[in-house]
């Protein structure tokens, strides 16, 4: 996993996020929707799975 990459939260997750950061074995994501309220937030890198159509 890199900065920029789309992810989902776990392998069910309908939601797309966007990697803003890494540090160690987490993760900083953003939604990519635009949201009132919508923040980055920190996730387990293993608790992300890549975006794919």
């Amino acid at each position: 996993m890199q900065v920029g990459d789309l992810v989902r939260l776990g392998t069910g997750g309908v939601c797309q996020f966007r990697v803003v950061e890494i540090e160690g074995t987490s993760a900083r994501v953003v939604a990519t929707v635009e949201a009132p309220g919508a923040y980055t937030f920190s996730m387990r890198l293993i608790d992300l799975t890549p975006w794919t159509e």
